[in-house]
């Protein structure tokens, strides 16, 4: 584990516990795009579903008339005409925190190795719950596969986002299998019902089980406003925690997809980052594991040597799509 990461396994030693929806009915503000994104890469905004949802893409130009060069017949090319590959971002927080600066950093990355990441804010506790986000994320998945093609099209999902990538690629119906699928401490059951979860829970200087569990089944209350499910049910819905997809539509969903599982093991995580890497294999899924020692939830977002290795595989992986990257 190198200094940078153990210094910030001990100054988050004391729990600094993300916002509560239970509690607090004001949710924190999402950060704004930086200026320095919107200064070297094409930075599109559009709403879908009543939510917004952002393009970033390498800005490229390209002649009105199809063959003059010249400075007035240029126009900014559109997202899908500046990028032959593109990733779909689901974002971290809980389902309560919105987007960070440092997510936007890690976007900008990726926009750098000339990918097209498309980035739904998708709506948080206590306002929305997952009855908005499925659809939302399912529509921003369909239209890259639309102007890209499923096998140009890498997701990346971060902790919440987890549970909103895996639960919109399989309900209600399966969508096309993308061509790789990389989960970040992925949470995938709403219950934390693994019997593992406490001993990495002590070590977890970020995340208290017990709030998550209040705010996912929160969150899960959707599946009820939607028709799904009842209450009492609700949180094990594999919509919500895919940890308990059927085989079945595991195989229909992924079976082609190359799936890499990234976690540290000061993340109380891990224990359903494993069981739900193992599931998927099982069903004949190409799956790569990668846990990080002494690394911190989220671990890929920092700027510690082993988050920089781990930025590094998921572009080399969005931009070739290979098995094993």
């Amino acid at each position: 584990m190198s200094l940078s990461m153990r210094l910030r396994a001990w100054l988050s030693g004391h729990r600094h516990p993300s916002f509560d929806a239970t509690s607090d009915p004001t949710p924190p503000s999402p950060a704004e795009p930086p200026h320095a994104l919107r200064q070297h890469f094409a930075v599109n905004e559009r709403e879908i579903l009543g939510f917004p949802v952002y393009s970033i893409a390498p800005m490229q130009f390209g002649a009105t008339d199809g063959h003059s060069a010249s400075a007035e017949a240029l126009h900014e090319l559109s997202p899908a005409q500046a990028a032959d590959r593109a990733v779909l971002y689901i974002l971290p927080g809980g389902f309560v925190n919105p987007i960070k600066e440092r997510n936007w950093d890690f976007v900008g990355q990726l926009a750098e190795a000339g990918l097209r990441v498309e980035v739904p804010l998708y709506g948080l506790l206590p306002d929305h719950t997952v009855e908005q986000a499925l659809p939302l994320v399912r529509e921003v998945y369909s239209q890259l596969v639309t102007d890209h093609g499923a096998d140009k099209v890498t997701i990346i999902a971060d902790s919440a986002g987890g549970s909103l990538a895996l639960g919109a690629l399989t309900f209600p119906t399966p969508c096309p299998t993308p061509t790789s699928l990389i989960l970040n401490a992925p949470w995938v059951d709403m219950d934390l019902a693994n019997p593992d979860i406490p001993q990495y829970e002590a070590v977890d200087p970020l995340l208290n089980a017990e709030q998550l569990r209040r705010q996912g089944a929160l969150w899960s209350q959707g599946l009820v406003a939607m028709g799904v499910t009842d209450a009492q049910t609700a949180t094990s819905h594999p919509a919500v925690s895919p940890i308990h997809l059927d085989p079945e539509v595991i195989r229909a969903t992924l079976g082609s997809t190359d799936l890499h599982v990234f976690c540290g093991d000061k993340d109380l995580s891990l224990p359903d980052a494993r069981a739900v890497a193992s599931k998927i294999k099982k069903q004949g899924v190409q799956t790569t594991e990668h846990y990080q020692p002494g690394a911190i939830h989220m671990f890929h977002l920092t700027n510690s040597r082993e988050g920089k290795h781990a930025r590094k595989t998921m572009i080399d992986i969005a931009t070739t799509g290979g098995a094993g990257a």
